[in-house]
């Protein structure tokens, strides 16, 4: 018994002394084919990079681990971004910037508006632990029941401005029925978007009765192969995919041309009904995530614009004059408010602007 377990014991010696040389061996060649390349960027040419951190991640998330880069992981898995002050805005410790510049500045812009005889809609985009509070880690808790994008309501009421178009009610009744936000991206998934494009038309259809959202009932199912969301990129995390699933006109009716300049003015589509108003629409990722492919659906000409630093260049009277929109749509991510001050900029003074109205 004893000669037998001295046997199992020097095995298990040996086979202990291989797996170190092993990966020892693995080591010393992934060392010295990443020096070829060059010792100066060693970190960019570290041979099989991507690989080592997706299987060091499965690791992690397999003895269970949340915190990452950019990434928290919330209860079964759900996956939060905590980038751009994604979480500080849901906990609220950061203000509503320059709230008095951004009145002053959407005062300017409607009246410009109002004279022009253009109607605006702002829609937030709410955060994705806006709708899933409960999905994030319970140590994750606001710190006031007052939201930054609740103070930014308020300060339009104040104002007497146009009130923005809050889709957290929508969105967290339609929840009950089926998800509306992916669990490994921070973005709406394609029922999301299609309840906020039923709630912005509904909205829209208050001054502007042509418009009816379609029903899904009216439209086909589209659907993609599962891929991998962005907050699972960020953790390179490869072995976790989602399927994607969307609505469709039939038939096609929607002519669509996306030009080149993506961060930008980067697409038009038009539909053959002349009773159809015109739209101009200022959006971020969330409008790109199929909400953007839902409203072309409802006018006759919708022009599309992906905000960032140089949204002024598109959002002035010039600009407005050469699109000559019905309706102009501002659509912005919650966490993203504060960026609403800089896309008005060129509105800082309601300087008159005399053209005939809009008929």
């Amino acid at each position: 018994m004893e000669k037998v377990m001295s046997t199992e014991s020097i095995a298990r010696q040996r086979y202990s002394l291989a797996f170190v040389l092993f990966l020892l061996g693995g080591l010393l060649f992934i060392m010295i084919s990443s020096s070829l390349a060059g010792i100066s960027d060693f970190e960019n040419n570290l041979i099989m990079k991507n690989l080592l951190i997706e299987k060091t991640n499965w690791l992690h998330l397999k003895i269970g681990d949340r915190v990452f880069p950019e990434v928290v992981i919330g209860k079964d898995g759900w996956m939060e971004y905590s980038g751009d002050g994604n979480l500080d805005d849901f906990q609220t410790t950061q203000p509503l910037w320059n709230k008095h510049s951004l009145t002053k500045r959407l005062t300017a812009f409607e009246a410009y508006l109002n004279e022009q005889g253009i109607t605006l809609l702002i829609v937030v985009a709410p955060n994705k632990a806006s709708i899933y509070p409960e999905r994030l880690p319970a140590e994750i808790q606001p710190l006031t029941e007052q939201t930054r994008l609740d103070d930014f309501i308020a300060a339009l009421k104040e104002n007497n401005l146009p009130q923005v178009l809050d889709l957290r009610p929508a969105l967290q009744q339609a929840k009950l029925e089926q998800e509306v936000y992916y669990y490994s991206n921070t973005h709406w998934n394609g029922y999301g978007a299609f309840v906020a494009y039923t709630t912005i038309l509904n909205e829209l259809a208050k001054t502007h009765p042509e418009l009816h959202p379609y029903t899904p009932e009216e439209l086909d199912l589209g659907t993609k192969r599962a891929t991998v969301q962005d907050i699972a990129k960020l953790l390179q995390a490869n072995f976790i995919k989602e399927p994607h699933f969307f609505y469709i006109p039939k038939g096609h009716p929607v002519q669509s041309l996306t030009l080149k300049d993506y961060y930008g003015f980067n697409h038009i589509t038009s539909v053959d009904d002349e009773s159809l108003p015109t739209l101009l629409m200022i959006h971020d990722s969330f409008g790109y995530r199929f909400l953007n492919e839902y409203m072309s659906m409802n006018f006759e000409k919708a022009y599309f614009i992906h905000s960032g630093k140089d949204t002024p260049t598109y959002l002035n009277r010039a600009a407005i004059e050469q699109f000559n929109p019905d309706i102009i749509v501002i659509e912005i991510v919650e966490r993203s408010l504060n960026n609403l001050n800089n896309y008005l900029s060129q509105f800082d003074s309601p300087i008159k602007f005399y053209q005939e109205p809009k008929k």
